[in-house]
This record gives structure tokens, sequence and C-alpha cells, in this order.
């Protein structure tokens, strides 16, 4: 994974899942992942290690990974989102009405 789309689906997987992570993770995968700033910038403005930053960014992409992975919400929200573009592209009624079924599928 190039390291726009890891930015692209960890900021996505935490504005989804970042309640469900310690106040610690949630504030520097934010620093990390929304705001772009670097470990060295966030281990100085949080005056601890780069280590314990790598540390707390390592085990909250883990956690993040993990509740997705239980709970795929990133992942419906991705097919979900494709097959609007391909009902919206679309003029065919059945496919239409097929597209509609996935979706109901997905949500159910």
């Amino acid at each position: 994974m190039d390291d726009l789309n890891k930015l692209v689906k960890y900021n996505s997987l935490l504005l989804i899942y970042q309640e469900l992570l310690s106040r610690t993770q949630k504030e520097i995968l934010t620093d990390y992942f929304a705001f772009n700033l670097s470990i060295s910038e966030i281990a100085t403005n949080r005056e601890v290690s780069r280590a314990a930053v790598e540390d707390a960014i390592k085990k909250g992409q883990a956690k993040l990974d993990e509740l997705e992975n239980a709970l795929g919400v990133y992942s419906k929200n991705s097919k979900i989102r494709a097959l609007l573009d391909s009902l919206r592209e679309t003029n065919d009624d059945k496919e239409k009405n097929s597209i509609i079924e996935e979706i109901e599928r997905i949500i159910k």
C-alpha cells in the first residue's frame, strides 16, 4: 500500500473508530494521520520519546485494523460508495435493481 492510500485508509478508520481508542492513541494518530505531523514533532509536542510515539502509532494502527476486521464499517462504506457510483453511471433498469439489491445486502 502506498503512502497516500495508507494515509487515506487510516484517516478514514480513525474517523470511524476514534472513540474506541485510548485518548492518547486517538490524539497521536490524529496528529500523525490527520494533521500530518512527523513523529519528531509529535514527540516534541507531547514531551515524550520518538520511540513512545512510534509505539503508540503502531499499536493504534493495529487497533484500528482489529476493529475494522471485526466490524467492517470502512469496507462496507467503500463497497457502497463504489456501487452508488455504478448506479449513477448506468441507464439499465435491470442493472440498477441489481445494484440496489447488492447495497441492501451490504447494509443488512
